[in-house]
């Protein structure tokens, strides 16, 4: 089900719109590369402000699959 700009929530939405993948490894990379700023943070306020776990991974990886399949 997608309520945020056709996205399952806003934080699957922006990592779409910020790394704009095209493959799974690009989608690896934008996954480990926010894993290890995440872990990272210094500041627990910024964490308490991005909630990494909501970040729907298989939506992401479908659409990728969907976007070959179109292709």
């Amino acid at each position: 089900m997608s309520d945020y700009n056709g996205w399952a929530n806003r934080e699957t939405w922006l990592v779409n719109l910020w790394f704009s993948p095209e493959t799974q490894s690009d989608l690896d990379y934008a996954r480990e590369e926010l894993e290890h700023a995440y872990d990272n943070i210094a500041n627990g306020c910024l964490r308490d402000m991005v909630d990494l776990g909501a970040i729907d991974w298989e939506e992401l990886s479908d659409h990728l699959e969907e976007e070959e399949d179109a292709a």
